[in-house]
């Protein structure tokens, strides 16, 4: 779907910006390609503009940049994170939340550099305890805690994190978030 072209960053800071939040929501290496989609889908504007920019934030360490199989992939790095959630307002919040909306389905647990882990522990009131988290190469992502009644709910609460992170990770965004974009 193509947005309104008048919804097009108007500097090369917009721009930049507006790619580091994309890509510190993504929360991993994204396709060069990819990237432009997505910024299309968004701005209905691709320009050489785009390219410089992430060239540009390579070369001054907000994000890195490596090659496989011909293929270049931009991450964010922690300079770029802490510079860009400065200036993420400086976007207009209704851009940013369609944006957010497309990106959403790059968001992922089990690509690299992410963790997983689940564990249960027994309260005195014989209870239980399921902690279920995540992290990336930043710190962590994601820390949750449920009590519940019995050891078998919680191990089925457990296993169901442990092969389908993706889904508890995302039904918590939504949770929190009320974005129902978070579980289609």
């Amino acid at each position: 779907m193509k947005r309104r072209k008048d919804l097009i960053l108007k500097t090369e800071t917009d721009i930049k910006v507006f790619l580091l939040f994309l890509l510190d929501n993504i929360g991993y290496p994204l396709e060069y390609e990819m990237i432009l989609a997505i910024v299309e889908e968004n701005t209905d504007d691709i320009s050489f503009d785009y390219t410089q920019c992430l060239a540009s934030l390579v070369e001054t360490g907000h994000l890195e940049i490596d090659d496989l199989d011909g293929d270049s992939y931009f991450s964010i790095t922690k300079k770029g994170r802490m510079v860009a959630s400065e200036l993420y307002d400086t976007i207009d919040k209704g851009f940013r939340e369609r944006s957010l909306r497309s990106a959403i389905q790059y968001i992922s647990l089990t690509d690299s550099g992410r963790s997983i882990g689940a564990s249960i522990t027994e309260t005195e009131s014989k209870r239980f305890i399921v902690t279920l988290e995540a992290n990336d190469r930043f710190g962590e992502v994601m820390k949750v805690s449920v009590t519940v009644n019995s050891r078998e709910e919680a191990e089925t609460i457990k296993r169901n994190y442990e092969s389908k992170p993706e889904g508890v990770y995302r039904g918590v965004l939504f949770s929190v978030t009320g974005r129902l974009d978070y579980i289609g």
